[in-house]
């Protein structure tokens, strides 16, 4: 998932289908919080597995996108 095609409207990544279910992280800190410079979703571990915005560069597990 990223918002790096329009900024705040999160998208399935490769097709850019608008994301119909966004579960973010309120705690420790109200997600999303990265601006511009986080624009890939990620599910993590310390945040309960809610999603959290995260710089594209890092690398991840991906969670594949069901048709």
């Amino acid at each position: 998932m990223r918002d790096e095609v329009t900024e705040d409207l999160w998208t399935h990544f490769p097709s850019e289908t608008p994301m119909s279910f966004l579960d973010w992280a309120t705690s420790p800190n109200l997600q999303p919080t990265g601006g511009n410079v986080s624009n890939c979703g990620a599910y993590w571990g310390s945040y309960g597995y809610h999603m959290v915005d995260v710089p594209c560069s890092i690398n991840l597990k991906p969670i594949c996108e069901m048709s």
